[in-house]
């Protein structure tokens, strides 16, 4: 019996743990459901895109404020302390006596309020003591002398409330610890409009012989009425522009005005996951600005004032949001937030265009290895000749890189200003153009704005300081740019400006804001005399900015020779390098004696009347103030950079250059002559003519504003623009030198490369430009040219 006893011990001890195995089992089986369940609703309530997400307070105030002889409602909320300001006293009275019967001022914005409502009354006696609660209003009833309050409500045309009645209360305290009456109406469905008002009537039944008080207006007693429902109906947008500056939009609706919110924080946050955007939850380093004062307003629809903020820089491509906090009227102001708002927005990558310029990059070097390919079929060369084309099609790679996008609609990068022809706005309208304003200017500053963003009152602001500090010939003006522009909405920043200077209306297609750098969206530019772009900013430049930028302008934009030397270190002279090799096997040591140095100085004056060749009559054409016309100009450059190319590819050099070439070589001494061949010294005027198109192709506007916006600058522009000429002639010699050295480097096989392919190099290089000029042509008519049709 007693091992049975045992055995059945031990059995009821095993069923025991696996009983605590099961639940333990069993726990971690629910464990894993709640976390998985969990997993899946907040996955589902993860925000997964663009938009907004506002938690508005659950409840809206309306304050009984004022003395006791003129009471209002007002949406203020009372931050006083000790004896309330308001009060009604009341004595015992027989039935019901009315303290307050008053109307609130008439709604502003329409509103429809769906819930409950309380009305809250504070009242105390005059003193503390027990007399009611000692007292019986009858004689033989109980003790306790009670007060009551009835309560009637209209909101607009509705009755809410009708004669409700509160609590009955026995009061013992003051105004230091007021007793709290309420009354409620639930399922509350009302329509509110414009003009209607909200309605409080607030009668007493009091039947202590102790006179009571009715409160209101202090942190104490808030005596008013609680719409437990939402009134409110904010909005919060925001508009990218094309250089990835955000502007913020806040309109405030309620029904009590725009003014119900007193105060505002707004964050820009990112770039982060969309799961990740939630109210307050941003780490120090991704919070990229911060506003509370709006930086300029709107007149939205309904005729509602638009808060506005603009960001003082672009964002980088990626997903943000504007974590917005706001304070309202009726709410307690130590509360930090009382609604809040987040924003989610993208800011997209750029448009792809139409071709890219690695497309040209691409193009060149296939071109010239077929037409390699077709050439060997007429007559085969040394391989080591096809290997130096294979050379010079890689180093084609170099300018064609920095090629612009074949784009539709584009704007020529650093180019000239579009010109522009525009109505000025006012009363006295006239007709602006560009040519009028460089004709006699030594800068012309132009500010872009859109006109619903704060950043034209901004650059009002920044131009009337520069003004006050300008001492050259400056001139100023706006122009509102970007879809809807009508000219009532230029009416206040006309106002302001007061005529200092001309705010102009874009076309209805935006067309001419288009054609800036900065597309039709809010940016600063600086453009020089001679009509080029000189500098931008999106959004706009501070005075002190403005001053340096148009400094800068009169004083050739920073094109100077030095920029002409900087590009050796780039890679857009590489072919350059490559059409230096040596026509000659050997060096030919000169017979006669010579300067030392003639060498480099030849090549120098060859190459440099070669740059000069182009540089000098765009410099002319620049001068003359033709930067108006500049993109017509440079649709004839490039047909002429066709037509060089073809003449090289079919002749193996230019004529024009020959005869030049020719007309040099006769200048120079004869025993110079004995050692310097005549083709050489025509490679070297050929070479000067590349360093020409070499340098356009990189930076368009080197030569028209290093020189000709130069000359326009004042009496001492012309001699100093005629000097800073000689500099680039005498840099563009040195850079032929420089890449004559270079090639050399190898020694002979530099020599033997040069002389197995020194008919074949021009012809490669001919089709090359030929590719360069027209990709530069087509991206000029369907760029800038169409975007000003």
């Amino acid at each position: 019996m007693r091992g049975v006893c045992v055995h059945s011990n031990e059995a009821t001890k095993m069923m025991g743990d696996r009983g605590t195995q099961f639940r333990a089992i069993s726990f971690a089986l629910i464990l894993v459901g709640l976390s998985l369940a969990s997993t899946v609703i907040a996955q589902r309530n993860a925000p997964d895109g663009p938009g907004v997400e506002w938690e508005l307070p659950e409840s809206n105030m309306l304050f009984l404020k004022g003395d006791s002889s003129s009471p209002f409602l007002d949406r203020n909320w009372s931050v006083l302390t000790g004896e309330p300001l308001g009060e009604a006293q009341f004595q015992k009275t027989l039935g019901y006596q009315n303290l307050i019967n008053i109307q609130s001022a008439p709604l502003v914005e329409a509103a429809r309020f769906e819930g409950n409502i309380t009305v809250h009354l504070f009242a105390a006696l005059e003193t503390s003591n027990d007399g009611c609660r000692f007292t019986n209003p009858v004689p033989g009833s109980p003790l306790g002398a009670t007060t009551t309050f009835s309560v009637s409500l209209t909101l607009g045309g509705v009755q809410v409330l009708t004669n409700a009645e509160t609590e009955s209360v026995v009061m013992t305290e003051s105004f230091t610890v007021a007793h709290e009456f309420t009354v409620r109406a639930t399922d509350v469905n009302a329509s509110l409009g414009p003009g209607d008002l909200v309605g409080l009537k607030i009668d007493v039944s009091h039947d202590c012989l102790q006179s009571g008080v009715l409160y209101w207006d202090t942190y104490d007693a808030l005596t008013g009425i609680e719409f437990e429902g939402n009134l409110l109906e904010p909005e919060l947008d925001n508009a990218i522009d094309s250089n990835g500056m955000i502007r913020i939009e806040f309109t405030p609706i309620s029904p009590w005005g725009s003014d119900d919110y007193v105060w505002q924080v707004l964050e820009i946050i990112g770039p982060m996951d969309y799961a990740q955007m939630v109210h307050g939850n941003a780490p120090e380093d991704l919070r990229l600005d911060h506003f509370e004062s709006p930086h300029g307003t709107r007149i939205g629809d309904a005729n509602r004032t638009v808060l506005t903020w603009s960001a003082d820089k672009p964002l980088a491509p990626g997903t943000y949001m504007v974590d917005a906090c706001f304070a309202l009227s009726d709410h307690n102001p130590s509360e930090p937030c009382d609604a809040y708002a987040v924003m989610r927005f993208e800011v997209p990558e750029p448009q792809s265009a139409l071709l890219n310029g690695l497309w040209a990059a691409i193009l060149i070097p296939l071109a010239i290895i077929g037409w390699i390919g077709i050439s060997m079929r007429d007559a085969m060369l040394p391989l080591p000749a096809y290997g130096v084309i294979l050379l010079l099609a890689i180093a084609t790679l170099g300018p064609a890189l920095y090629l612009p996008d074949i784009e539709i609609d584009s704007p020529r990068i650093d180019g000239a200003a579009p010109s522009f022809a525009l109505l000025s706005h006012g009363e006295s309208a006239e007709m602006i153009t560009l040519t009028d304003l460089i004709s006699d200017s030594d800068a012309i500053v132009v500010g872009l704005f859109s006109p619903s963003s704060p950043n034209a009152e901004r650059q009002r602001s920044d131009f009337q300081a520069a003004l006050l500090m300008m001492e050259s010939d400056i001139k100023f003006l706006q122009i509102a740019t970007g879809e809807g522009v009508r000219a009532v909405d230029l009416d206040d920043l006309a106002e302001a400006v007061n005529e200092s200077w001309p705010i102009l209306m874009d076309e209805a297609d935006s067309s001419v804001g288009k054609a800036f750098p900065s597309g039709a969206s809010d940016a600063v530019i600086i453009i020089d005399s001679a009509g080029f772009i000189s500098e931008w900013r999106p959004g706009t430049m501070s005075a002190q900015e403005i001053l340096d930028a148009t400094d800068n302008a009169a004083k050739g934009s920073g094109k100077n020779p030095i920029k002409l030397l900087s590009l050796i270190t780039t890679t857009a002279f590489l072919p350059l390098i490559i059409l230096s090799m040596p026509r000659e096997r050997k060096f030919k040591i000169p017979t006669d004696p010579l300067i030392p140095g003639s060498g480099s100085a030849l090549t120098i004056a060859a190459s440099g009347l070669g740059f000069a060749f182009w540089a000098l009559p765009i410099s002319l054409l620049a001068a003359l103030g033709l930067g108006a016309y500049w993109i017509w100009i440079e649709v004839i450059l490039s047909i002429i950079l066709i037509y060089h190319g073809v003449s090289m590819l079919t002749r193996g050099s230019l004529k024009e250059i020959e005869i030049i070439g020719e007309w040099a070589y006769g200048k120079i001494p004869g025993n110079y002559q004995n050692w310097r061949s005549k083709s050489s010294f025509i490679d070297d005027v050929h070479l000067g003519l590349w360093v020409a198109w070499l340098v356009w192709l990189r930076i368009p506007n080197l030569i028209p504003q290093g020189v000709g916006s130069l000359a326009r600058s004042g009496l001492v522009g012309i001699p100093l623009s005629l000097i800073m000429l000689a500099g680039f002639v005498f840099v563009a010699g040195l850079l032929v030198v420089f890449s004559r050295i270079i090639v050399l480097l190898p020694g002979k096989l530099s020599r033997l490369l040069g002389s197995v392919s020194v008919g074949l190099r021009p012809r490669a290089w001919g089709l090359a430009t030929c590719i360069l000029g027209a990709w530069i042509l087509i991206s000029l008519i369907l760029g800038p040219i169409q975007g000003s049709m």
